[in-house]
C-alpha cells in the first residue's frame, strides 16, 4: 500500500512538473513562488541572526566605510519611519557624518530622527536639512508662497542650473543644497536680514541645517561643493559651475548685502563668495 502511494505520489510530481515545462505562465508563477520563498527564508535567517547578535550584547565594528555605515543607518531609521509614519529618508555618509534630507511631521520627528542616527555605531556626527515646513514665524505672503508658481529669483536659480545641464528635480536639490550650505555659515542675524530681501520659496531654502555631534562646518570650497554634491547625488565637478552660478545670481539680486556677507565667512569661502563666476 506504501508502495502505491508512493508511486503515486511520484507520478503527480511528474505530471505536475510535465504540465509547468508547457505553460510558460505557470512556469513564470512557480519560479516567482520559489523567488518568494527564498528571499522570505533569507530574511527570516537574517532577522534570527540579528536577534542572536543583540541578545549576547554585541555592538557594530564602528570603524566601517561610509557606504557601509549609510546602510546601517538606513536599516536604523526603516522601523523609525514606519513608526512615525514619515516618507522615506535620503542618507548620505561622508567620513563617519550622516547628512539627512527629507520631510517630516513635527519637531519631534527631527528629534527622534536626529538621535537615533546619532545612536548608530560608527556615526560620529550628524548633519541634518530635514524639513517641517514653515515656522511660527514664517507668514508673510510673497511670490514664491501666494501663487503656488516659483518666484521669478528661484526661476533665474533654476534656469542657471539648466545652463549647466542640471534639470528637474536634481536642479532644486542643488540650488536648495547650496542656499543651506552657505546659510550654515552665516550667523543667524546676517542670515536673516538677507533672507529678508528674497521671495518666500527662495528664503525658505537658506536654512542652516541641524547640526549635532562632531559634525564641523564647512571650511572651505572643496568641502563646500563635497556637501552640495552629496545631497544632489551628483558629482563635484557636475555641481561646481551650478553653485558658482547660484552664487553669482544671489549676490546680484542683494548687491547691498554682499559685503555683509563676506565678512562673515570663513576665509576659505570668502574670496569664492565675493568672485565667484562661472567658468
Amino acid at each position: 500500500m506504501s508502495r502505491r502511494r508512493s508511486l503515486c505520489t511520484a507520478g503527480v510530481l511528474v505530471a505536475g512538473a510535465a504540465l509547468v515545462a508547457r505553460d510558460p505562465h505557470l512556469r513564470r508563477r512557480t519560479r516567482d513562488a520559489v523567488h518568494f520563498a527564498t528571499r522570505r527564508a533569507r530574511h527570516l535567517r537574517g532577522v534570527m541572526q540579528g536577534a542572536e547578535y543583540r541578545a549576547a550584547g554585541h555592538q557594530p565594528d564602528p570603524m566601517v566605510d561610509d557606504i557601509t555605515l549609510a546602510d546601517r543607518v538606513r536599516s536604523e531609521l526603516g522601523r523609525l519611519e514606519r513608526h512615525l509614519d514619515v516618507p522615506h529618508l535620503h542618507v548620505t555618509v561622508r567620513h563617519h557624518v550622516a547628512t539627512l534630507h527629507g520631510e517630516v511631521i513635527s519637531d519631534s520627528d527631527v528629534e527622534a530622527v536626529e538621535r537615533r542616527v546619532l545612536q548608530v555605531s560608527g556615526v560620529w556626527g550628524v548633519r541634518s536639512y530635514l524639513h517641517v515646513g514653515l515656522a511660527s514665524g514664517d507668514t508673510p505672503p510673497s511670490v514664491g508662497r501666494t501663487t503656488g508658481h516659483a518666484s521669478p529669483l528661484l526661476e533665474e536659480l533654476l534656469a542657471g542650473a539648466a545652463a549647466w545641464g542640471v534639470e528637474g528635480g536634481a536642479a532644486d536639490r542643488t540650488v536648495r543644497a547650496v542656499l543651506q550650505t552657505l546659510a550654515e555659515r552665516i550667523p543667524d542675524d546676517e542670515r536673516r536680514h538677507l533672507a529678508s530681501h528674497l521671495p518666500f520659496d527662495v528664503r525658505h531654502m537658506l536654512r542652516p541645517p541641524a547640526r549635532r555631534g562632531s559634525a564641523h562646518r564647512v571650511r572651505d570650497v572643496d568641502e563646500f561643493l563635497a556637501i552640495v554634491a552629496d545631497t544632489a547625488h551628483l558629482d563635484e565637478r557636475t555641481v561646481a559651475p551650478v553653485a558658482e552660478s547660484v552664487l553669482v545670481t544671489l549676490r546680484r539680486r542683494v548687491p547691498e548685502e554682499a559685503g555683509d556677507v563676506a565678512a562673515v565667512l570663513p576665509s576659505g569661502l570668502r574670496a569664492w563668495w565675493s568672485v565667484a563666476v562661472p567658468a
